[in-house]
């Protein structure tokens, strides 16, 4: 057998992550492993004796079940996701995903097909307040694989079992923050991992496990990747007996700061009310003439002035002085904090030395003041003995001054998300019972406790991923499927088109519950429920017609045992048992095993996402001049990228071999199945493509 039909092992089962650090670790330094082991002293003279640490008292964040929490994310997955159209939305077309599984087995299925690929990660875990439910290993003393075999358990139909799954972890146990941060860090680790270079993670989390979860942050990402922790004001509780605690936190990560830094970054967002202003500004213009100022300043003050109090645009009426470059308002010209530059800055009537503001200038050189200056950006007093300060205008200002720009600058050429930026706060404030009654009315009844508010998560979602109107959004803690319709809503009023990948555990709902009685068995049903519902709201809002765009349609899937069997050599320990092995691997595939399942199982194992676009080929059986011939039996062959990789799943005869080397793809790949235990068959296909440099792969 060559080379090019061998079963690819790294394809059945999810990324190694263990393996894939050691061989990283020998590319760079392969003299610290030998023999597959880590060389400890070889290591400390690659790095130097201070950078290695062994053993003595250090800053660490230790728990019980730690070394058993990383044995867990080191051990592959050999599950995959089956494809529900019935349960989805426009699957075909779909750009969004909603995935129903374990969500530790789902990340590591994911991790090959969207490794550094994620743009945002947002979760909203559980909050460990000793009454919520989640999976942890809560007997130390059981082996790894016991673990993993519970944790793994799956019905025929691919349902993770209820039974002993989902745990109530309770204050009174004794691993109560262990069991937690031993459940969190596998899936922060490979999170981590599905980030691109320039991506962030926010958490949500409460006083119960806030300092924990920034030990272990720090762990997975790095101190230095910290952006924030940020505090979400939700109400107050006027029960309580001493202090009324309605703020829950988010810690925002970086995936890597010095990408951040290097790429220059800065995240605003428009402040509410400044498109009014500048579209009453620019109304005034029109009435006024361009050039008269104090017209324009007159006009846009009475404005002001006439404005309910609750109009956002009055909270900016000190925008009230009007010039070339629009509204603005005075702004301190000083260097934030002290110490600044002292220089000579004459003003323009006394030519005398402007006072120098205690602080010192804001500007570093001399030049750049004078930049400023020229550019109409600095505002002097009547005369030289107090400081000038500077314009701060609703609409951005360009850079450079010259005789080009005076003639084509255009305001009307500032787009929306442009006008009147701001830095948001590290404390926001935003009702709680918003969202609560929000999702009443669109679920009708009040089917899940505290949902997220997805107006917020909206907010923070384009805030943190700016001018990236195309990125991937993921949230493996689905919980009501906010996130989901934060983007579905935010490409809807913006534009843009966001994609977003959602995880549920399939969480029962208990018997007594609103949820149960109306008809849900599974947390993951009300997510997936309240997908479609925004869909078909967005929809009549929008009144679009049939099909739903792809911007809107989702795809849902179902976390499953692989449709491919797995060898079992631990259990083989006669000659007649190895038989019985390879007789049961004539076929790789299992009995039963679906098209569908098995094309959305390789894509993900051939690194593609689910939401690839596929192409369904039909090729004759029996002699013909192309795939479009007519007369005979035919079998479908899916394509992906242009037709650059062929999947053969469903079956295969001589015949097809050259029209599909015709179709000049880089891979054909294909399952033992169709291939009728056929050597002859397989290796004229090989050899074909062989001559014709196409790689084959037959699984």
């Amino acid at each position: 057998m060559t080379d090019s039909n061998k079963n690819d092992s790294n394809i059945a089962h999810s990324p190694d992550i263990a393996a894939d650090r050691r061989a990283q670790l020998a590319a760079l330094i392969p003299e610290a492993l030998s023999e597959g082991q880590i060389d400890v002293a070889a290591l400390k003279r690659a790095l130097g004796e201070a950078a290695v640490i062994e053993g003595g008292e250090r800053y660490v964040l230790n728990w019980a079940g730690k070394a058993n929490a990383y044995k867990v994310l080191q051990t592959p997955s050999t599950a995959t996701l089956r494809p529900q159209r019935d349960l989805s939305v426009n699957f075909d077309q779909a750009q969004h995903v909603f995935i129903e599984g374990e969500n530790l087995e789902v990340l590591k299925v994911l991790q090959k097909a969207y490794f550094g690929k994620v743009k945002l990660i947002y979760i909203d875990p559980p909050y460990n307040t000793g009454s919520d439910s989640f999976i942890y290993p809560d007997r130390f003393q059981e082996s790894k694989e016991d673990y993993l075999r519970r944790i793994n358990e799956l019905d025929d139909d691919g349902t993770l079992m209820r039974e002993g799954f989902f745990r109530k972890n309770s204050k009174e146990n004794g691993h109560y923050h262990s069991n937690w941060l031993s459940m969190m860090l596998p899936r922060l680790y490979i999170a981590r991992n599905l980030l691109r270079e320039d991506g962030v993670i926010l958490v949500s989390i409460d006083d119960n496990e806030a300092a924990n979860l920034k030990l272990l942050m720090d762990e997975v990402f790095g101190p230095e990747n910290l952006i924030a922790q940020l505090v979400w004001e939700k109400g107050r509780k006027n029960d309580a007996k001493l202090f009324s605690v309605g703020h829950e936190y988010m810690l925002v990560y970086a995936r890597s700061m010095t990408t951040l830094k290097d790429a220059k970054t800065v995240w605003r967002e428009p402040k509410p009310g400044a498109k009014e202003i500048i579209a009453k500004w620019r109304e005034l213009k029109v009435a006024h003439g361009d050039a008269n100022y104090e017209a324009q300043q007159a006009g846009l003050r009475d404005w002001f002035k006439g404005l309910p109090d609750t109009n956002p645009s009055k909270k900016l009426s000190r925008h009230k002085w009007v010039d070339k470059w629009g509204p603005w308002r005075d702004r301190d010209i000083s260097w934030p904090g002290g110490g600044g530059p002292r220089y000579d800055v004459p003003h323009p009537v006394t030519k005398k030395p402007c006072k120098v503001p205690e602080r010192g200038w804001i500007y570093s050189t001399p030049e750049e003041m004078q930049r400023q200056i020229k550019l109409g950006l600095v505002e002097f007093r009547d005369d030289h003995t107090e400081p000038p300060f500077r314009k701060a205008h609703l609409l951005p200002v360009p850079e450079e001054l010259d005789e080009e720009l005076e003639t084509d600058f255009d305001d009307e050429d500032i787009a929306d998300d442009e006008i009147g930026l701001q830095v948001v706060g590290s404390v926001f404030y935003k009702q709680s019972q918003v969202s609560v009654k929000y999702l009443r009315k669109l679920m009708d009844g009040k089917l899940f406790n505290n949902p997220k508010d997805h107006e917020v998560l909206a907010r923070l979602i384009r805030y943190c991923m700016g001018a990236d109107e195309n990125g991937l959004v993921v949230d493996f803690f689905a919980g009501s499927a906010s996130t989901v319709e934060a983007v579905l809503s935010l490409n809807t009023k913006e534009g843009g088109n966001r994609r977003v990948l959602a995880v549920q555990l399939p969480e029962p709902c208990e018997e007594t519950s609103a949820a149960f009685k109306a008809g849900y068995e599974t947390i993951a049903a009300i997510s997936r429920e309240r997908i479609r519902r925004v869909v078909e709201l967005i929809r009549d809002k929008a009144d679009l017609a049939s099909p739903v765009p792809e911007n809107l349609g989702f795809k849902s899937m179902l976390l499953t045992p692989s449709n491919f069997k797995q060898w079992r050599g631990d259990s083989i320990d006669t000659p007649e048992q190895l038989a019985e092995q390879m007789q049961m691997f004539a076929k790789s595939e299992k009995e039963g095993a679906q098209i569908e399942d098995i094309l959305y199982e390789l894509l993900l194992k051939f690194g593609q996402e689910i939401t690839t676009l596929v192409e369904t080929l039909e090729f004759p059986l029996s002699p013909g001049p192309s795939p479009a011939s007519g007369g005979g039996e035919k079998t479908r062959v899916f394509a992906i990228h242009e037709r650059k990789t062929l999947f053969v799943l469903e079956s295969f005869a001589e015949a097809m071999i050259q029209p599909l080397v015709d179709m000049e793809p880089r891979e054909i790949i294909a399952i033992d199945g169709v291939l009728h235990a056929s050597d002859t068959l397989k290796t004229n296909l090989d050899l074909q493509c062989r001559d014709a440099g196409i790689k084959f792969t037959c699984l």
